[in-house]
């Protein structure tokens, strides 16, 4: 019986917290989910910047539910998610050919024989921007290069 109550007690307890997202956090101020005016909740599939990025969305990627574009580089932070590009790195930027940043972050050079993984090179595009090659990472693409002598 004495263990009944304890569980019963522990449940009770939980049974009693909070709604995620509407706690005031009382005098220690606005608990995280309520950014609203007055402590309001904030609604996670609202998008009060415009950005085609729900609230909930922009909290996962870790960019400004109120600025369209959080980085500053002159794409929003929807586009960025779609070119797959970082929304929240300045430096990085969609390209403007479409082509997405596959970049894994684990590839090292290890030379230029058959087999090996060649150093990450600046490509030229037809839109006469320079792609990194470690973007192509994962896919297949026939790269058509020539040069002048």
């Amino acid at each position: 019986m004495r263990r009944a109550l304890v569980t019963m007690s522990l449940f009770a307890l939980v049974a009693c917290g909070s709604e995620p997202g509407t706690d005031t956090g009382g005098a220690g101020g606005a608990a995280p989910g309520a950014g609203g005016e007055g402590g309001a909740p904030v609604d996670p599939n609202a998008n009060p910047d415009g950005d085609c990025l729900t609230n909930a969305e922009e909290t996962a990627l870790g960019t400004d539910p109120n600025v369209a574009d959080t980085d500053g580089d002159g794409f929003d932070d929807c586009a960025e998610r779609d070119c797959v590009s970082n929304p929240v790195d300045g430096a990085e930027r969609c390209y403007t050919c479409g082509w997405k940043h596959n970049d894994p972050g684990t590839l090292a050079s290890t030379g230029a024989a058959v087999g090996d993984v060649i150093a990450n090179l600046d490509l030229i595009d037809q839109c006469k921007e320079p792609v990194r090659l470690w973007d192509f990472a994962g896919e297949y693409h026939i790269l058509f290069m020539t040069a002048a002598w």
